[in-house]
């Protein structure tokens, strides 16, 4: 089978995790919102939660966005608990005359609450990347299959913090992250993403970018270099290496920078953009897609998404819409209906996805 390593490329968002236990940005609310119910821990914070919650839907009401239209999900709360937790050490803060006075009596001393309460969604979080069944993710193996037959190293950028495409790694099935190993002996590097195209390194079979950073990563207290660890526990929640509460999705420090900058190089290089699990609700990452469709007629994007066959048309519209598209590049998009296990698990997948790739129009056969 003929290709090349950048016809193809992946973005994987949290759906595509879903299957392995690990719960999508809109069911982490909904833990949160029964936890806040339920556990004597978070109760008192359920007014401040309902506050926040409500100001954020009153701002897009502002905006003319409704019911549906409103984004807001896990990290929405969490950026905007964020932003509220610098308070003073916000550049805004001189010019606002005064806060809410009811957010200021529910956030309490130098909202401390609001600070409180992020951490413990962020101890959350880390639970619920670690699943206890990790059998669940064993559709994620489909890529080593899939890799096999086209037989040529996968470039998987994912949005999500989990561990189960570094989970596949074993002696025939190499992932390459970053890191020369684990422990911070091996920090971070990007030329291992450049030493082994040109052979200094094995040739891994995944090239993995996780552009929003990872459960366990960790950086060294001195130079902020950053390594890898296998236990997780001894990552404090509030020390997770992850853009998550933060509402500038590229920092201008590595890996961010650089895998986001990856993302649009390859994004502008590669004839087919996999998506799995994303919800189109990253608006960096979105601009990044536009500028790809854009740019070249004959790119496809293939949706992997859960929806009905008869709902496929009016799904490929609203990822248009989502991202800015003219209607004539709506057909650029491609729905494939299903989970990520379907998908991940045809047989002939490689041979599906390599049909895809449009023909270069200049070749003489």
């Amino acid at each position: 089978m003929s290709s090349r390593s950048k016809d193809i490329i992946f973005l994987l968002g949290a759906g595509a995790s879903a299957e392995a236990g690990i719960p999508t940005s809109s069911a982490m609310i909904e833990a949160i919102e029964r936890l806040l119910r339920e556990r004597l821990e978070w109760k008192p914070y359920f007014d401040l939660y309902n506050h926040v919650k409500s100001a954020i839907y009153y701002a897009a009401g502002l905006k003319g966005r409704f019911n549906c239209d409103v984004v807001y999900n896990i990290e929405t709360l969490v950026n905007t608990l964020y932003e509220l937790e610098r308070n003073e050490e916000h550049p805004l803060y001189p010019f606002i005359a005064s806060w809410n006075s009811r957010l200021v009596a529910l956030a309490k001393q130098d909202f401390e609450a609001v600070r409180r309460f992020r951490g413990l969604i962020l101890r959350e979080l880390k639970k619920w990347m670690c699943p206890d069944d990790q059998e669940k993710a064993d559709y994620y193996r489909g890529l080593i299959k899939l890799q096999r037959d086209l037989n040529y190293p996968l470039r998987v950028f994912s949005l999500n913090y989990d561990l189960c495409i570094e989970n596949l790694s074993c002696d025939n099935f190499q992932i390459e992250s970053g890191f020369g190993g684990v422990g911070p002996s091996h920090l971070w590097d990007w030329e291992r993403f450049e030493e082994a195209e040109a052979n200094a390194n094995p040739v891994p079979q995944v090239y993995l970018y996780k552009l929003h950073g990872s459960i366990n990563w960790k950086r060294e207290e001195s130079t902020k270099r950053l390594f890898n660890v296998i236990q997780v526990e001894s990552v404090k929640p509030e020390e997770m290496e992850v853009i998550f509460g933060r509402d500038f999705k590229m920092e201008a420090a590595d890996p961010y920078l650089f895998f986001a900058y990856e993302f649009r190089k390859f994004a502008l290089e590669t004839k087919v953009i996999v998506v799995i699990g994303y919800g189109f609700a990253d608006t960096h990452i979105n601009k990044m897609i536009t500028q790809s469709v854009q740019s070249d007629k004959n790119r496809r994007i293939i949706v992997v998404a859960r929806c009905d066959t008869n709902e496929l048309e009016k799904r490929r519209c609203a990822i248009g819409q989502m991202l800015e598209l003219k209607e004539e590049q709506y057909m650029q998009i491609e729905i494939c209906s299903g989970a990520a296990s379907d998908f991940l698990g045809r047989d002939k997948l490689a041979e599906e996805l390599v049909k895809k790739i449009p023909a270069v129009e200049d070749a003489p056969f």
